[in-house]
């Protein structure tokens, strides 16, 4: 299957395919009321969009962490670990808002995703990576090497979600 990886960076199209993937699996599929926030307009916020044999199948994006603490105080913040002693702060990344369409899921998109939103941050300046994914993907982020740096909790809307983090 081929397979195909954009980032906004690069292509004009790709914030609107990934808010079209994070409405439909976000609001649609899990509920969630409020799926975009002023970070997605932010042009140090990269979107990444997915495709296979050119149809849309999923989506991710990466940003500064000190970007969230600037224009979304009200979320909670990612917490410290061992890792941070290793980079300096503007080196920080959050990932978030993986997704892949219901049709594509159990492919190997997921993975390829985070791969492609972690070069994505690494080539913008990351050296570190932290995520808040939600827990029933945790297996996938480990495989990645991401490591827990908070048991898990569900602050974000009632659904359980842990912090993990890694090295870049």
């Amino acid at each position: 299957m081929a397979l195909e990886i954009k980032t906004s960076i690069d292509f004009a199209g790709c914030k609107a395919d990934a808010f079209e993937v994070r409405r439909i699996v976000f609001m649609e599929e899990q509920g969630y009321e409020n799926e975009f926030e002023a970070i997605d307009d932010d042009p140090r916020c990269i979107h990444v969009t997915e495709y296979a044999q050119g149809e849309l199948v999923g989506c991710a994006r990466v940003f500064p962490e000190d970007l969230e603490r600037t224009l979304s105080p009200e979320v909670p913040q990612s917490p410290a670990c061992l890792l941070d002693e290793q980079v300096d702060a503007s080196q920080t990344y959050l990932m978030g808002r993986v997704a892949v369409v219901a049709s594509a899921r159990r492919q190997g998109f997921a993975l390829a995703l985070a791969r492609a939103a972690e070069e994505a941050a690494r080539t913008a300046g990351a050296q570190l990576m932290k995520l808040h994914a939600q827990e029933y993907i945790r297996g996938m982020y480990e495989q990645l090497g991401y490591e827990a740096i908070r048991d898990v909790d569900y602050e974000d809307e009632g659904q359980p979600h842990v912090w993990m983090a890694k090295l870049l």
